[in-house]
């Protein structure tokens, strides 16, 4: 049985998390908002806010969870150097990619093929999740990239302070799940033996 749209939102709404849900686009949009100091990040308002969005696509088969224009490199004459920064971030958190789409924006994301088994909340929980942590704590160093071409991971934030509390549950849920890695193995980011039937 596929997952449907309804089923979405009663994961978030359960999660205790705030969303707007478009029906004809089967896309369900989640803002965060952040203190100025807890991340370096800022939207396009100059606020510490961060738009996730979550997508049912395929018949409910594939669900894809992003943040949209999460940084602008349209102005930036070191677009490679971003490209080879978030490549080698993606070595250090395997469930997220990262793509450069139409008008020079690069967005953090995480895909879930799902085919005809039922998607649980503790996945759409960790994707969202995944593509939070993944803005916060690398901010820095896509914005030291666009901004001079030069790639430092070591400006990656890894300690990601006060994150919102519906974040703090996400994990929470993910590690009464069996933890954050076999949430990955869940997503299909792990390597995970099949499991037999």
């Amino acid at each position: 049985m596929a997952t449907t749209f309804q089923d979405l939102q009663t994961y978030l709404t359960a999660a205790g998390l705030g969303f707007e849900a478009n029906d004809e686009h089967q896309t369900i949009a989640i803002g965060f908002t952040g203190e100025p100091d807890d991340t370096t990040y800022r939207d396009e308002d100059g606020d510490p806010s961060v738009r996730i969005l979550v997508r049912l696509v395929e018949r409910g088969e594939f669900v894809a969870v992003f943040s949209p224009q999460a940084w602008d490199l349209s102005d930036s004459e070191h677009v490679p150097a971003v490209c080879e920064a978030v490549a080698r971030m993606q070595a250090r958190m395997k469930l997220i990619r990262f793509d450069l789409g139409e008008g020079g924006f690069l967005q953090p994301n995480v895909e879930i093929p799902l085919e005809k088994a039922p998607m649980c909340a503790e996945q759409l929980l960790r994707a969202i999740a995944g593509v939070l942590i993944a803005v916060k704590e690398f901010d820095p160093v896509v914005r030291h990239a666009k901004e001079t071409g030069i790639v430092d991971l070591e400006l990656i934030n890894d300690e990601v302070p006060d994150m919102p509390p519906e974040i703090n549950q996400i994990l929470e849920l993910g590690e009464r799940a069996g933890g954050l890695d076999a949430l990955e193995q869940l997503l299909g980011g792990g390597d995970a033996p099949p499991v037999e039937a």
